[in-house]
């Protein structure tokens, strides 16, 4: 397989954001040398979020477009994503409302090695109290259940082997398709290393709500 970076973000009610987002991990991806493809998830959004995808696609050879005629939601985007990103040995994700800065991606690539995967965590988290403590329960009973131990479950800023994550079947078209992914993983004991990214408010749009 060919040594390089398969990207993808889910992207809904993105029209404002998806543009600077993707510029940015382009921008990241050209700065480390990294051979890419980059794959916007465009989840049937009511605004003008696929047109500005088209145009990327359009104006940079490696962006494609994949484009749900009705909204399958947070998990089914992320799901049709890590389907199509297959080009590459390493496979990554961010979301498209520009709430990570993919410039930090060097941090997971610094963390990672052939055959883990990196999960970031979210530094001075800008969601509300209410999102932070669901967040939190939720990772609790992970543990408890799965005895996974991973610190911010669902932050949306994640490398993984590609060859690793052809040994797994994912299933999960719900928010729980992070915890899925993570737990199969490491049932087929991969080293699951953690890294701290920071997170910013959403500057437009309205978050779906399917995130935790």
């Amino acid at each position: 397989m060919k040594t390089g970076v398969s990207f993808f973000c889910p992207a809904y009610n993105d029209q404002d954001n998806i543009r600077s987002t993707v510029e940015n991990v382009i921008g990241t991806l050209e700065s480390l040398e990294q051979d890419y493809e980059i794959i916007i998830v465009e989840d049937g959004s009511p605004d003008g979020t696929a047109e500005v995808a088209d145009a990327l696609a359009k104006e940079y050879p490696g962006v494609n477009v994949i484009h749900h005629k009705t909204n399958r939601g947070y998990g089914g985007a992320l799901r049709s994503g890590f389907c199509h990103a297959v080009s590459f040995d390493k496979v990554a994700y961010t979301d498209g409302d520009g709430q990570y800065d993919f410039a930090e991606f060097t941090l997971l690539l610094q963390a990672y090695d052939s055959g883990c995967a990196v999960a970031g965590y979210r530094l001075n988290r800008a969601d509300s109290r209410k999102r932070v403590i669901q967040t939190g329960i939720f990772g609790l009973l992970l543990k408890l259940l799965f005895r996974l131990n991973v610190r911010d479950v669902n932050c949306s800023m994640k490398l993984f082997s590609r060859e690793t994550l052809s040994d797994i079947v994912i299933t999960s078209d719900s928010a729980f398709i992070d915890a899925e992914i993570l737990i199969k993983l490491q049932r087929n004991g991969v080293d699951i290393r953690q890294v701290g990214v920071h997170h910013r408010p959403r500057l437009h749009g309205i978050a779906s709500g399917a995130k935790l």
